[in-house]
């Protein structure tokens, strides 16, 4: 399916009018704060959602909250988050900053709740003659999860800085989930893939290669967050909070105990018997860590407003974090 940003953005705006009403109802607990009748947090594919996947696995919110029921929804792309979140259907998203400040741009009350991590994306190619985004021809498909990823969006800077045009290759990007896109670079069916981890180490490992990457665009920044809006946030503070303190037990995790974290997210995947190899792409010197301080937000928003990706940018970092995350700073 080829992107069409147009027409993504033109439902998104309607999306914005008629949604955002939902949230979950509530009562107030027998004791302790109040906390939402039922919650749902999703997430995507890949090991940038670690603390998300700890905190399932651990139930920490079911303990702390038994009255609140939990779900994890997986989802392949932001923009079905965003969407999601707008509908009210899902009350924390997370995802990369590029749909996150799309939908902040038009409207959506969206703040940061915590950084999950940084990460550099690698735009990978299989094909040797392809070593650069000069060698990439008017027919070759450059995979990404969607029109405003923040993948796609590193790719305009990537095209802005070496190719003089933003928008030089928006005509060669296709939507695809990042398993799928592994898939078809295998099979030939796409000549590149902008991804993450750990699809683009196992891409590698198959006989890919890099030709670009997100830290080449933006430098070391935030790969994905999570967030709510301040409506739900306004409704339920301390719930929040207590979700917020998860956050970082669970980056704590990984940073102490590598091993221990990376059997959790394996099991949460469905694939405890790879947690040695979990274990290896959550540790991946230069390229993954785990922090909740938010990173190139404002970068990324200057550089969207410039090609034209959204109307407007926050004046500070400040403006896009709830109130318990301000003190920890970030850009």
């Amino acid at each position: 399916m080829r992107f069409r940003p147009a027409a993504a953005l033109a439902a998104l705006a309607t999306l914005v009018v008629v949604g955002c009403g939902g949230v979950a109802r509530s009562e107030p607990a027998p004791s302790g704060p109040k906390a939402p009748d039922s919650l749902v947090i999703a997430y995507q594919p890949g090991v940038g959602y670690a603390p998300l996947l700890i905190m399932k696995q651990q139930h920490w919110i079911e303990n702390a909250f038994p009255g609140t029921k939990v779900e994890y929804r997986l989802l392949s792309n932001g923009d079905a988050i965003r969407d999601g979140i707008i509908a009210g259907q899902i009350q924390i998203g997370s995802g990369g900053s590029g749909p996150f400040l799309v939908g902040w741009a038009k409207g959506v009350d969206y703040r940061l709740i915590a950084a999950m991590n940084q990460m550099d994306l690698w735009l990978n190619a299989k094909d040797p003659d392809i070593r650069s985004l000069r060698d990439v021809k008017p027919d070759t498909k450059i995979a990404a999860p969607a029109v405003d990823s923040i993948q796609a969006i590193a790719l305009r800077k990537l095209a802005q800085d070496q190719l003089g045009d933003a928008h030089k290759l928006d005509a060669n990007l296709v939507a695809m989930a990042h398993p799928d896109g592994l898939q078809n670079l295998m099979a030939g069916s796409i000549g590149a893939h902008f991804t993450s981890p750990p699809y683009q180490f196992q891409e590698v490992s198959k006989g890919a290669h890099m030709i670009a990457s997100s830290y080449g665009a933006f430098g070391p920044s935030t790969f994905n967050s999570t967030f709510t809006t301040q409506r739900f946030y306004d409704r339920y503070p301390e719930f929040m909070r207590k979700f917020y303190d998860d956050v970082v037990r669970a980056e704590k995790l990984i940073n102490s105990d590598p091993a221990g974290a990376a059997g959790l997210v394996a099991a949460a995947d469905g694939k405890p018997e790879l947690a040695d190899q979990y274990r290896q792409w959550m540790t991946t010197a230069g390229t993954v860590s785990y922090g909740t301080k938010p990173a190139g937000f404002l970068s990324c928003a200057a550089f969207m407003k410039k090609i034209g990706s959204i109307q407007r940018t926050p004046r500070s970092i400040k403006e896009l974090e709830l109130p318990f995350l301000q003190s920890v700073g970030g850009s």
